[in-house]
């Protein structure tokens, strides 16, 4: 008799081939309910709601793409918009949920902890550990906008951690001194003024953010200055899923996966020396995956071959 694991699915397929091929977005559906849960547990229902809401998404989006890998960037960038477009506008606009780096800061100066915590926890320094900066091109609002509006210019800017870090304390101190010397916006009593420190921030980012494009090279905010890019990148080293190389021997060299990378990473040098994306700048976005016609990448947490 076969076991469970060797008995076919309703399709003909194994099991434990079914849930090989779909290690990836069950791993995110269960990460992702489990974090709901928890945060339940701490604050409200509307936190499980939202996060089992990512993983569900994401579960049955990656699930379409295996079946039609077609739809990888189309749907990649479907989920980056409900996602980002439901922590911005709903959780944002309409109850005054402010995710920005700063508002930890506020948060602090108030005694309160708020969803700029709560993302910081999960997404940069919980998820780093199983995917990486995933959540900056699945989940992020800005980065969805300076994916539709960024373009690449021939020039990369690389990214100097001394102003990465300065950037960030620039951004603590500026907080401090507001929450210190004016009005700090956290607590239910500011909702109005939190309010408009999100659009304020959020128009500061994008403008600037395009700026320094055309200064800099794609998606330069992200690459250069993010705080919470900052933050996620040290853990990146101890990602289980990554872009890995899984058919080296097919690599023509052609460059199409560096090419297509946002995020300006040399994927072709990984490739030639069969490695996993080791960059701590990978967003996770598989459109080097995507770009190449040898089915020669694929995220995994396997070893290169």
């Amino acid at each position: 008799m076969k076991s469970n694991l060797t008995a076919p699915t309703n399709n003909g397929e194994p099991a434990a081939g079914w849930l090989k091929k779909y290690s990836v977005p069950i791993a995110t559906y269960a990460i992702f309910t489990l974090i709901g849960l928890i945060v339940w547990a701490i604050r409200d229902i509307r936190y499980f709601a939202l996060f089992n809401g990512i993983g569900t998404t994401e579960l049955v989006t990656r699930i379409l793409v295996f079946n039609n890998p077609r739809l990888r960037q189309p749907m990649r960038r479907l989920v980056q918009i409900i996602v980002g477009g439901m922590l911005l506008i709903i959780l944002g606009f309409v109850f005054g949920v402010n995710f920005q780096f700063e508002q930890i800061f506020f948060d602090f100066q108030a005694g309160v902890v708020t969803g700029a915590l709560i993302q910081l926890v999960i997404a940069r320094l919980i998820i780093p550990f199983v995917f990486g900066n995933a959540f900056c091109s699945r989940a992020c609002w800005d980065g969805a906008i300076f994916e539709i509006t960024n373009r690449k210019n021939g020039r990369n800017f690389k990214r100097k951690p001394w102003l990465a870090w300065g950037y960030l304390l620039l951004i603590v101190a500026m907080a401090f001194a507001v929450a210190h010397y004016f009005t700090n916006p956290a607590g239910d009593e500011n909702e109005l003024l939190r309010k408009k420190w999100i659009v304020a921030e959020n128009l500061f980012i994008i403008g600037g953010g395009y700026l320094l494009t055309m200064l800099c090279g794609s998606r330069a905010y992200c690459r250069l200055l993010c705080p919470f890019m900052t933050i996620s990148s040290l853990l990146y080293r101890f990602s289980i899923f990554k872009i890995t190389p899984v058919k080296s021997a097919d690599c023509t060299q052609c460059g199409a996966c560096s090419q297509a990378c946002p995020m300006l990473i040399d994927v072709k040098e990984s490739v030639r020396n069969v490695e996993r994306v080791q960059n701590a700048q990978c967003i996770l976005c598989e459109r080097c995956v995507s770009a190449c016609k040898r089915n020669v990448l694929k995220v995994s947490a396997k070893k290169a071959i």
